[in-house]
């Protein structure tokens, strides 16, 4: 902390020549200062127009590879007996498909019982179809419902529940998994009446298929039946079948008798479309960027940040290379316009719907290889544009990278700069103010000195005085 000295003695305002000449002092870290925010406002919109290329650079890897083109549609004529959906393992085509029978799960139902009766002691050995033994015991005291949730406590692969009718309670049992093998088993260790097959206590709830049947099936387990492009009797344990059609995914609603619908497989042009509208938006906000900096109003003589200069100049001019460019040895196309995408009088990239999906109907494969195709000097549209952003975001030795560092670099020497002045300025106001602090001392010396000499004229003269009345 500095000491203050005010010119006590001297009456200089010392405080305020400081002030004065600090002000002058740090003119240059101004000016530095200055020239720091000027490369921050720079540093702030290079990361902009990184983030632009970035979200360019995110669209062009929708259309790169092959496998970016593959996806399929799969259309049913009518959801009310199946609906359908496809893979890229698809091929485009047509099926008839006729629902005959539905998967069913297995369900069983016990006789009555009321709400407090106990159902009897000893243990049930429940499995669904060619599944383990579950074992679940039952007390003397346990009711149907006590039976209910120790079943499903069992996650033996059926659900229990109770059905009250209004006089009594019914214990239903559903497997949880549809087709003709998933059959419910359940058998009983019946310690109550030591009788394990009987209509009383704990084996009243018996179900074991073809020998004893306490229970009563209120729904066979049963396979999914369809008939595919006249292929009969297609059985599958599921009502959702995804290995009949490769590729495609059939889901069954109902079945008939009579009726038919058809299945049509196609290639998802709407996805492609919707990836090439994805890339256009991208690639108009990196044009958005270069109109909004690199602009010159010749009326006011305004130019953008980055008019000039030769970096982002680059970058814009690499970029539209890229488009006016061609694609060789794809039959059908060799530029962009071709498919429909081409740049309007404003400067901005646009599609021509109806000629770009002509493009797809008709020469589909040709569109998939004027974007992904990879022989070396013949590269696609999409392989070349993600090269090239490649090379201008790679975070180490990229365009961007190696621009941002020579900003950033040029910020810390500013920084270091403005520390060594302001360290300097520093040492001149302590030796300043030491200085001035001297000064006031020698002055107070003086002063003191001039009133001691002051005092003795004084009083030499009242001497002479005295002598001379004498």
């Amino acid at each position: 902390m500095s000491v203050s000295v005010s010119g006590l003695v001297s009456g200089l305002d010392t405080d305020s020549i400081i002030a004065q000449l600090l002000n002058v002092q740090q003119q240059p870290i101004v000016k530095l200062q200055r020239r720091e925010a000027d490369y921050q406002v720079k540093l702030s919109a290079y990361g902009s127009l990184q983030s632009s290329l970035s979200s360019l650079q995110a669209a062009m890897e929708g259309l790169g590879e092959t496998s970016d083109f593959g996806a399929f549609t799969a259309t049913s004529g009518d959801t009310d007996l199946f609906e359908a959906s496809a893979s890229a393992s698809a091929t485009p085509g047509s099926h008839e498909i006729k629902v005959t029978q539905l998967a069913a799960s297995h369900k069983l139902k016990s006789s009555g019982f009321s709400s407090s009766e106990n159902t009897g002691e000893g243990t049930i050995h429940l499995k669904v179809g060619s599944g383990g033994t579950v074992d679940i015991a039952v007390s003397a005291t346990d009711t149907i419902n006590d039976v209910a949730q120790a079943i499903n406590d069992a996650e033996a692969g059926v659900k229990a529940a109770v059905i009250y009718d209004g006089s009594d309670y019914f214990l239903t049992l559903a497997a949880d998994d549809t087709g003709e093998d998933n059959v419910i088993n359940l058998t009983v260790t019946d310690t109550g009446d030591g009788n394990n097959t009987d209509t009383n206590g704990l084996s009243r709830l018996v179900y074991d298929q073809g020998n004893t049947e306490n229970l009563t099936q209120t729904q066979a387990a049963a396979n999914s039946i369809i008939t595919v492009d006249g292929v009969p009797n297609v059985n599958r344990a599921s009502n959702t079948i995804d290995d009949v059609i490769t590729g495609v995914t059939i889901d069954l609603k109902s079945d008939s008798d009579t009726d038919t619908a058809t299945l049509t497989v196609s290639r998802d042009t709407a996805a492609v479309v919707s990836k090439i509208n994805a890339f256009v938006s991208a690639y108009n906000e990196v044009l958005n960027f270069f109109s909004k900096y690199q602009s010159y109003d010749q009326e006011t003589g305004t130019a953008g940040l980055f008019f000039g200069d030769g970096t982002t100049s680059s970058i814009r001019n690499r970029l539209r290379n890229m488009i006016a460019g061609t694609v060789p040895d794809v039959a059908s196309f060799d530029r962009l316009e071709d498919l429909g995408v081409s740049l309007n009088g404003g400067g901005q990239l646009e599609v021509d719907s109806s000629i770009l999906n002509g493009a797809l109907d008709d020469h589909f494969d040709d569109v998939v290889q004027f974007f992904t195709q990879s022989d070396a000097g013949s590269e696609g549209f999409a392989v070349r544009m993600e090269d090239t952003l490649d090379a201008m975001l790679d975070s180490t030795n990229g365009t961007i990278a190696a621009k941002t560092d020579g900003i950033q670099k040029s910020i810390d020497d500013i920084q270091d700069q403005v520390e060594r002045v302001e360290r300097r300025i520093s040492s001149w106001e302590t030796r300043t103010r030491a200085e001035f602090q001297a000064l006031e001392l020698l002055l107070a010396e003086y002063q003191a000195t001039s009133s001691y000499l002051d005092q003795q004229l004084v009083g030499l003269g009242n001497l002479n005085s005295y002598i001379s009345k004498t």
